[in-house]
């Protein structure tokens, strides 16, 4: 209980001692892998992620069949076509990839899945802001710091204020909204895994806004000019 603050008895469901096989229910992460290579050769890939529970009748189920994986595999598939109007259209989805999270699960953690798109799903945003650029996509459970994020690659143009016009933070939201509901219809729910709370906890709402997020991470490896002054 101490854990997890804002949640009642009720609402909290044991899910094992820990996350590992055979000790308890793992979380699964979907890691979506998007090439860049178009833009700039040897380019590294940009990745996102969102993270699932599988449940049976209310409670955590740690069977994930081929037919599961793929269920939500779908699901992506399609909010990543929507998003694509906001992705520059040099980047592709090319892979999604399946780790178990959770407590008590270290490295090596390979791939349960790889999961390959029968041909790279393009997209058809404009020029790229900057490859460090994306649009934020928070992700609000009953603890306010145990909330979590994934970051979209951004291929949009800004508006004054260099910030993203209403129209496209409405649809990013409604669109991850619309894939959270159709995993959450078949059973899947969209969590945020919490080491120190050891803990998944539920995705209760969705959060875009029009700032512009920076992700370090992202920036070109090489450069292909360079002046050092003394």
């Amino acid at each position: 209980m101490s854990e997890t603050p804002g949640y009642s008895s009720t609402q909290i469901v044991s899910g094992g001692s820990s996350a590992v096989i055979g000790s308890g229910v793992g979380v699964r992460r979907a890691t979506l892998l998007i090439d860049r290579q178009t833009v700039r050769a040897g380019a590294d890939a940009a990745t996102m992620h969102f993270d699932f529970l599988n449940t049976t009748s209310g409670a955590p189920d740690d069977t994930w069949t081929s037919g599961d994986f793929g269920t939500l595999e779908t699901a992506i598939e399609t909010w990543w076509n929507l998003m694509s109007t906001f992705v520059p259209s040099q980047y592709k989805l090319t892979q999604i990839a399946w780790h178990r999270v959770g407590s008590g699960i270290g490295k090596p953690n390979p791939a349960e899945r790889l999961y390959l798109p029968g041909s790279p799903i393009g997209a058809s945003g404009t020029a790229i802001v900057s490859p460090q650029s994306a649009c934020s996509i928070t992700f609000r459970t009953g603890v306010r710091n145990s909330w979590g994020r994934t970051y979209l690659p951004l291929g949009k143009a800004l508006i004054a204020g260099a910030k993203l016009d209403t129209t496209t933070v409405d649809s990013i939201a409604s669109s991850t909204q619309a894939m959270v509901n159709t995993a959450a219809a078949a059973d899947f729910h969209l969590v945020v895994v919490s080491a120190a709370r050891h803990s998944a906890l539920t995705v209760e709402k969705i959060e875009v806004d029009d700032n512009v997020d920076i992700i370090r991470r992202r920036r070109w490896k090489q450069s292909t000019y360079r002046k050092i002054l003394p």
